[in-house]
């Protein structure tokens, strides 16, 4: 990608979220933590709002890795939300890991695609 790092503070923001949701996402794939949530939506409406106003390389090239996350975790808040009384049954834990295994995949894509790793 021909975007420079140095300097640009709402790219360096963008790759210390992108940190924070990978983090984010491995924290409630092994500890299944739902407190988790309010946090992640936080850090994911963040990255959207940078990336979706970016027109450099750096913004456009990962739209795809992008959607995967936020149509993820959209997915999951609605799962979790559909349980009667609060409760997390079976069929939400298994397809909330699902969703989380997505997003860390989107993740380490746009890192790679970075080449930060």
């Amino acid at each position: 990608m021909a975007t420079e790092l140095e300097g640009n503070l709402p790219l360096q923001r963008f790759i210390q979220l992108l940190a924070d949701l990978n983090h984010q996402t491995v924290d409630m794939i092994q500890s299944g933590d739902m407190r988790i949530l309010p946090k992640m939506n936080e850090t994911v409406e963040e990255m959207y709002s940078i990336q979706s106003k970016g027109t450099e390389d750096a913004y456009t090239a990962i739209d795809e890795q992008m959607q995967m996350i936020y149509k993820n975790f959209n997915a999951m808040v609605a799962m979790v939300n559909s349980n009667e009384g609060g409760k997390v049954d079976n069929a939400t834990t298994v397809a909330v890991k699902k969703f989380l295994h997505n997003i860390f995949d989107a993740t380490v894509q746009i890192v790679h695609m970075y080449g930060l790793a």
